[in-house]
C-alpha cells in the first residue's frame, strides 16, 4: 500500500484529484490532507451545532439528529463546491473575479456563523442559564402583573355589580333576585380560579421555554468577547479555502492542474467544433462551419488581424454598376 494512500479520503473531501496529488510535492500532499481533515472536524461540529438548534426549537432530540445530518450535508456541499471552483493563484484578478471572490467569502462566513453560534451556547451553557434565569424571572413578573391586572379589573367590576344587586335586594326594590346574586358569586369564584390557573400556567410556560433565540441575542449582547470564539472558528472554517488559494504557481500541483484543465477545455472545444456543423446539417440541411475570430480559441484573448483589402469608393461603385 502506498504511503500516501491514507491521504486519499482527505484529498477527496477537499475536492482534489488524487492522481495529481500523488505525484506532487510532499508538503502539498500534507497540505491538502490537512484541509480534508479540517473539513471532517468542521462537518462533525456542524452536525452537533444544528442538532442543538433543531432540538431547542422543535423539542424532538432524536429526529433532530437526522435533520442536522441532512442540513450539514447541504451546507458542506456548498462549501465543497466553493473549494472545487476556486482558482489557486489566478493569473488575472479583475473586478469581476474580486467581486465573485468576496461574495463567495461572505457566503462562507454566514454559513460558518450558523455553525459556531449554537456551539457557543453549549460552551457557555452555565453562564447562559444564569442569564436566562434572570430573564425568565423578569418575564414571569411582567406577565403576572399583566394577567393579574386584567382579572382584577374583571373581579372589581363583578364585585360592584354584586354589591349593587345585594343592596337593591336588601332595600326591597327588587324581589326574587337571588339567582342573579348567585351567578355573580359564581362568576367571582371562577375569575379568581382562572386568575390563579393562568398565572401558574404562564409561569410554567415561560420557565419551560428554552428561549433559544433570546439566549443567542443575550449572549452576544452581554458578552461581546464571545466574538473572539466566533472569529477564531471562522478563520478555521476558511482555512481549507486559503490552503488551496495560496499555493505557489511554480508548484507541480499548480502546473499539472492548469495543464489538465487546459486540455479538458481544448478537448471539449474540439468536440464542439465537430458537432456544430452537424447540428446545422441535421436541422436546416446546410452545413455551416464555425468561424474563428481569435488566434487562441476558445480562450479568445488574441483577436485575429484582418488583412482583407476593401478597396476604394470607386471600386465599390464599379462593383454596384457591374463594371
Amino acid at each position: 500500500m502506498s504511503r500516501t494512500r491514507i491521504y486519499h479520503p482527505f484529498w477527496k473531501l477537499a475536492g482534489e484529484d488524487k492522481i495529481i496529488l500523488r505525484d506532487s510535492e510532499k508538503h502539498l500532499q500534507i497540505r491538502f490532507a490537512l484541509s480534508g481533515f479540517l473539513i471532517v472536524l468542521l462537518f462533525i461540529t456542524a452536525v452537533i451545532s444544528y442538532h442543538h438548534t433543531f432540538s431547542q426549537i422543535f423539542n424532538i432530540p432524536n429526529v433532530s439528529w437526522v435533520w442536522s445530518l441532512l442540513f450539514s450535508l447541504m451546507i458542506f456541499n456548498i462549501y465543497k463546491l466553493s473549494l472545487i471552483t476556486i482558482s489557486a493563484n489566478p493569473n488575472r484578478k479583475g473586478v469581476g473575479y474580486i467581486t465573485s471572490f468576496l461574495i463567495r467569502i461572505s457566503i462562507l462566513l454566514l454559513l460558518g456563523l450558523t455553525i459556531i453560534k449554537p456551539i457557543e451556547t453549549l460552551l457557555l451553557k452555565r453562564t447562559l442559564n444564569i442569564e436566562l434565569a434572570h430573564l425568565k424571572v423578569d418575564e414571569i413578573k411582567k406577565a403576572t402583573i399583566q394577567t393579574a391586572a386584567y382579572f382584577d379589573d374583571e373581579i372589581a367590576s363583578n364585585n360592584q355589580e354584586l354589591i349593587r344587586q345585594k343592596q337593591l335586594l336588601a332595600d326591597g326594590r327588587i324581589k326574587n333576585n337571588s339567582n342573579r346574586v348567585e351567578l355573580l358569586e359564581a362568576k367571582k369564584a371562577k375569575l379568581l380560579l382562572d386568575k390563579k390557573i393562568l398565572i401558574v400556567d404562564t409561569e410554567n410556560r415561560i420557565d419551560a421555554s428554552p428561549h433559544y433565540v433570546r439566549g443567542l441575542i443575550l449572549l452576544n449582547y452581554k458578552f461581546p468577547w464571545v466574538w473572539i470564539i466566533s472569529i477564531g472558528f471562522l478563520i478555521l472554517f476558511l482555512t481549507p479555502l486559503f490552503l488551496k488559494y495560496f499555493i505557489s504557481r511554480s508548484s507541480s500541483y499548480d502546473i499539472v492542474r492548469s495543464e489538465l484543465n487546459r486540455d479538458i477545455i481544448l478537448d471539449e472545444y474540439d468536440n464542439f467544433k465537430k458537432q456544430f456543423p452537424l447540428l446545422f446539417q441535421n436541422s436546416i440541411g446546410k452545413r455551416i462551419e464555425l468561424e474563428e475570430r481569435f488566434e487562441d480559441p476558445p480562450f479568445n484573448q488574441i483577436p485575429r488581424t484582418i488583412t482583407r483589402n476593401t478597396g476604394t469608393e470607386l471600386d465599390f461603385m464599379n462593383y454596384l454598376n457591374g463594371l
